[in-house]
């Protein structure tokens, strides 16, 4: 990876991933409260399995732009927005094992790993974000 000095602020690109991104993980924030607070597991009913694919859906789009801005925060070479990338991506993957655990094990301490994964990655995408205006 070259740094680039010239570079003073990621492209419009890595502004609408991030913008794209972080309302994607508003919507999984949102799809994760109605979880919890409609489903009971093990699902019963065509509403609760409706709730939880929507949460895994969105957690798989948050996944896809994670390593879409990563992609591109290597293409621009800035080592700062690279830094935050890899850590946001690092901390989906976070949430990802979590929530893995939490529906494998129907644990629910697991429910903090999804949590800390959450917050991470919502802190390194508004970084990226607030960088890229």
């Amino acid at each position: 990876m070259v740094v680039s000095q010239a570079r003073i602020r990621p492209s419009r690109l890595m502004l609408y991933i991030s913008l794209v991104e972080t309302v994607l993980l508003a919507g999984l924030f949102y799809a994760g409260i109605a979880t919890l607070f409609y489903d009971k597991f093990p699902l019963n009913s065509y509403s609760e399995a409706l709730i939880l694919s929507s949460h895994i859906t969105l957690a798989m789009l948050v996944g896809f732009f994670g390593a879409a801005m990563l992609a591109q925060s290597v293409r621009e070479g800035m080592r700062q927005v690279y830094i935050l990338s890899l850590l946001n991506l690092l901390f989906i993957g976070i949430a990802a094992a979590g929530g893995l655990a939490f529906y494998g094990l129907i644990n629910p301490d697991y429910a903090y790993l999804m949590a800390l994964g959450f917050f991470g990655s919502l802190f390194c995408t508004s970084s990226v974000l607030f960088y890229a205006i």
